[in-house]
């Protein structure tokens, strides 16, 4: 190693590598940022740009965006609630409430340093421990993923405390609506609806683009406010935050990397499982819980520290035993391949300088992520000073065209379209769309890992429980899964207690529930018997699909229609039963009218762009909305012209950087 250590910091400071770096970080965040554009995308579509470059440069480079991404994924989780990149989704949960406190600089700040040390941590793994690692993640089989990914998806019940029925049916509905498809172990067909596009699934990018990004435009287009928050950004933030993290998210932060490096070196789990699980633990051991959830910098500190430590973990089955750990690390591994250097152990002596420079280069991406994203987020966040009704426009054109680019599918928009109602209306009845959305995500692992502890379990004298309980990474991940699953008890009953004493103290002060207090009323009798009939409606959907199931494929999906059916049937019940008490709840007002519109536009939209083709229908879609949403306040004749030039500037603005620069196809329709 010795050897390479200075050819190897030489060529970071070569101002080529440097100029790639700040190029790479750059156009990483602000994919990472778009809805729909995965990390994955960016780094593949410049592979083909490392060719005209030395095998060094190039990887630096495909570095630089991949750290990037990851990032840049947080950015929008916290401005808008929609998380660029799956692995930003537990970013939401104290993101977004930050910004609505009108603390958006501190989110993102937060975002941008945990990123950057967890990108370090994960990075010192690689550098030191990639071969010991390597070969632990070896160990790594069908049971042992299987109770990792049961082990994440035990986190719905920490991240609903307050609400653990309704959790477990949104990760149950997640979970069901992964099965539609081919089944991953028999290759049976199942839940298709008549369609045959879906055939090959529903896939999780549309899918969280939809559950986040278009039900939020639903949502903030139903609060009928002027801007998406306030903001009020303060001098002195960055360094404040600084020092918070300093201070009190050490433990936090050194624990949550940790988790992203172990989870990311294992083929296959990323950093979606990561992030959840960081911020799983964070919340299970924090003093104070019921703060997570509501704004907590700890919270955003947790997932996006991990989600970066990912990356280096992602490598260390890559460089040593060409074994990527996440698609962007196979999208890398190709690029070498390329370019005609073999992954393996031996590339640390044959391809030392190649190596150690790509290792070393990982060190002052992370480093230099700090100032460029500095600037970029102050940028992003001018975002909240723009008019509400143009950010939502311009939130479901990025969403169709990002969810278009991934399978090049018309399917996909409408995946979006669907999965935009159903996250609006769960969060109405008050069902968890993180919840959902980390069963979409985990299922299909869970379902393929479940399928090959079967398969081992005919060759095993002891049968399937022996697979799925022999040794010691079994043993040890069943322990921490029934820790996990005892946490929210714990949970549940210290915030009773502290319920109980508010309550007491209100009534003693003989005064109105305060904010706080409110926030732990019982919820409107409507909004059970509404989640309930939700459910049973999916169970009847998916159940009326039975036909011709039968074995390991019938298996999974029974249980959960069976959940699903039981938690809806209860849940009307519960919510009749409470109709006829005298409860206080808090009304919510929602302006209807706009959410229809937006809601209508949205589909028909969608079958613009089958006849018209992507960018006819964009420009008509932004005009009609924009006079449908903006005419009554500002008048006809002045809402056409901003409307006008709104769509035309936006249109070529996604052109120029979509079709030129991104190469991302757009849609073409049957007349256009």
């Amino acid at each position: 190693m010795t050897e390479f250590i200075i050819p190897s910091l030489l060529n970071l400071i070569d101002p080529l590598n440097i100029v790639l770096m700040l190029l790479g970080l750059t156009g990483g965040i602000i994919i990472g940022a778009l809805p729909g554009l995965s990390a994955t995308m960016g780094v593949a579509l410049m592979v083909p740009a490392t060719f005209a470059l030395d095998p060094i440069s190039g990887l630096i480079m495909l570095g630089a965006i991949y750290a990037g991404a990851i990032y840049g994924g947080a950015n929008s989780a916290i401005l808008i609630c929609t998380p660029g990149t799956p692995s930003s989704v537990a970013t939401t949960f104290d993101g977004w409430p930050l910004t609505q406190q009108g603390r958006a600089d501190v989110g993102l700040y937060t975002s941008l340093l945990s990123s950057a040390f967890g990108g370090i941590v994960g990075t010192i793994f690689l550098l030191c421990l990639a071969a010991s690692l390597a070969r632990f993640a070896l160990q790594f089989g069908g049971p042992e993923n299987f109770w990792l990914c049961l082990f994440g998806l035990s986190t719905i019940a920490v991240m609903t405390p307050d609400n653990m029925g309704k959790g477990i049916l949104s990760g149950a509905i997640g979970l069901l609506i992964s099965t539609i498809g081919l089944d991953p172990n028999t290759g049976s067909a199942r839940f298709t609806f008549g369609t045959y596009a879906l055939i090959q699934g529903v896939a999780v990018i549309p899918c969280m683009i939809g559950l986040f990004s278009f039900s939020q435009v639903l949502y903030l287009i139903g609060t009928d406010k002027t801007y998406i928050a306030e903001y009020r950004p303060q001098k002195g933030n960055f360094l404040n935050v600084f020092k918070y993290l300093v201070s009190k998210c050490k433990v936090v932060l050194l624990r949550s990397s940790i988790i992203g490096t172990g989870v990311g070196m294992l083929p296959g789990a990323g950093g979606e499982i990561a992030s959840i699980i960081s911020y799983n633990e964070a919340k299970r051991w924090s003093d104070e819980p019921s703060r997570y959830g509501k704004g907590c910098i700890e919270g955003v500190a947790a997932s996006e520290s991990a989600n970066n430590a990912v990356i280096g973990g992602s490598l260390i089955p890559m460089l040593t035993l060409g074994i990527p750990g996440s698609a962007v690390a196979a999208v890398i591994l190709g690029a070498l391949m390329a370019h005609g250097v073999q992954p393996g152990f031996k590339i640390f002596s044959a391809s030392g300088e190649l190596a150690y420079s790509f290792i070393f280069s990982q060190f002052a991406v992370n480093l230099l992520m700090i100032p460029v994203g500095f600037v970029l987020c102050r940028c992003m966040a001018r975002l909240l000073s723009l008019r509400l009704t143009l950010v939502a426009i311009a939130i479901v054109v990025l969403a169709y065209i990002g969810a278009y680019a991934i399978n090049n599918s018309l399917l996909d928009i409408w995946v979006v379209f669907v999965f935009g109602l159903l996250g609006f209306a769960a969060g109405k009845v008050h069902l968890d769309t993180g919840a959902m959305a980390l069963g979409v995500i985990l299922g299909p692992m869970i379902e393929e890992n479940l399928g090959k502890c079967f398969d081992l379990s005919r060759a095993a004298h002891g049968g399937l429980l022996q697979v799925m309980f022999e040794g010691g990474i079994n043993k040890t991940l069943v322990v921490a899964l029934l820790l996990s699953l005892l946490t929210p008890i714990v949970i549940l009953r210290k915030n009773r207690r502290n319920r109980r004493q508010k309550e007491e103290t209100a009534s003693t002060a003989e005064n109105a529930p305060t904010t706080e207090l409110a926030e732990h009323l019982p919820h409107h009798w409507g909004a059970d018997v509404l989640a309930g009939v939700i459910c049973l409606a999916i169970a009847l959907a998916f159940g009326l699909q039975y036909e011709g199931l039968e074995g390991v494929s019938a298996i999974f999906p029974e249980v959960l229609c069976s959940i699903i059916a039981a938690g809806g049937l209860y849940f009307v019940v519960k919510g009749l039963f409470k109709r006829g008490k005298n409860l206080r709840h808090e009304k919510e007002e929602v302006a209807w009218k706009n959410v229809f519109l937006i809601t209508l536009a949205g589909f028909l939209y969608a079958i613009g762009i089958v006849f018209l083709g992507f960018y006819s229908s964009t420009i008509l879609y932004i005009v009609l909305i924009s006079l449908a949403l903006m005419s009554s306040k500002e008048g006809i004749g002045k809402t056409s012209v901003k409307a006008l030039i709104f769509a035309a500037v936006f249109s070529l603005a996604i052109w120029i950087c979509f079709t030129n620069l991104l190469n991302v196809p757009t849609p073409t329709g049957f007349l256009f």
